[in-house]
């Protein structure tokens, strides 16, 4: 196959949801691809499609659920079918595609590659547990065809092992292969905030809490755990501007389901000091790069904050609310 040839569908993580780490996964990934295949042609399936080429540089088509899958018999659903069956490799990547419910409509775009006589694979993918027997036996039908398996730390690793999927590698998350924006960027992003840069900057990204973990796809919590999570790092806040820290919130996701500037707001409810700096218009991912690289230190529940600042030698704290955080600070050794 001569270079520019190669056509990729990519699914699996929250692509066109405007979260900064699913965003960073899929242009992470197309740098991967465009390095093994010069001129690669990506299509990625998204809930929103002009969002994911304005930012992520990715043509994309809009995601259907099951009902559209199974119910739809129109020009719409022969043409995500076409894609599939156009495209030399489908790849599966993360935030994490694979986890105990939902399972019908993973195990149907699973299957699309087999309908389709297209290879799969699954490159940096997270694993939550799965101890349900539909589960247990979906996860494994739908990867016992995959060329390859790749999981994005050691225990995604390991519970893929323990369902039966051998040969599983571990390559880390595709958010580590996202390219920053620059220092100078940074800077006037933080400047357009009142951010002071001359003073040490340490950064706060949040992450929406609720009960209702299955929507907001994060381990299940309590309400006193929430509370307890939101106080310690209220208390954290207030700590790093008490040693002389321009403290900073900046949130990965603005949206309906997951808005972590309701989350911040809440945190600067439970703090003694002034109103934190909220970086306050939407970042592209290069720019949130570029921005904690400018960090003394960053404290984080958002996953892709931690693997943001970590990738340019910031140091991290990490709040273990999922199982992913763990799995992260292992693979980087903190």
């Amino acid at each position: 196959m001569r270079a520019g040839d190669m056509r990729a569908v990519v699914f699996g993580g929250w692509f066109g949801s405007g979260n900064l780490g699913d965003d960073a996964i899929l242009i992470g990934l197309r740098n991967v691809l465009e390095r093994v295949s010069p001129g690669v042609k990506i299509v990625a399936l998204s809930t929103d499609p002009r969002h994911t080429l304005r930012v992520c540089g990715v043509d994309a088509i809009d995601l259907m659920g099951p009902r559209g899958l199974l119910g739809r018999h129109d020009a719409s659903l022969s043409a995500y079918m076409r894609a599939f069956r156009d495209a030399d490799l489908c790849v599966v990547s993360g935030g994490t595609p694979i986890y105990d419910y939902g399972h019908l409509s993973r195990a149907l775009h699973f299957g699309l590659p087999l309908v389709a006589g297209t290879p799969l694979v699954c490159f940096g993918v997270g694993v939550k547990s799965v101890r349900s027997m539909v589960g247990s036996s979906s996860v494994r039908a739908m990867l016992s065809r995959a060329r390859l398996v790749s999981a994005r730390d050691i225990p995604s690793r390991d519970e893929l092992a323990r369902l039966g999927v051998s040969g599983v590698s571990v390559t880390g998350d595709s958010g580590l292969f996202l390219e920053p924006a620059g220092r100078e960027v940074a800077l006037d992003v933080l400047a357009e905030s009142g951010v002071d840069t001359s003073r040490p900057m340490a950064a706060i990204c949040p992450r929406f809490l609720s009960t209702r973990h299955r929507r907001h796809f994060h381990d299940p919590l309590s309400p006193a755990e929430i509370s307890r999570i939101r106080r310690g790092v209220a208390g954290v806040a207030d700590h790093l501007s008490e040693e002389g820290f321009e403290v900073i919130f900046l949130p990965f996701h603005r949206g309906p389901v997951d808005d972590d500037q309701v989350e911040i707001g809440e945190i600067a409810g439970l703090m003694g000091g002034s109103a934190p700096k909220v970086l306050g218009r939407g970042l592209l991912p290069g720019e949130a790069l570029s921005v904690l690289g400018c960090m003394r230190l960053v404290f984080g529940l958002r996953l892709h904050s931690l693997i943001f600042a970590a990738s340019q030698g910031v140091p991290v704290v990490g709040v273990g609310y999922d199982s992913k955080i763990g799995g992260f600070m292992e693979l980087a050794g903190v």
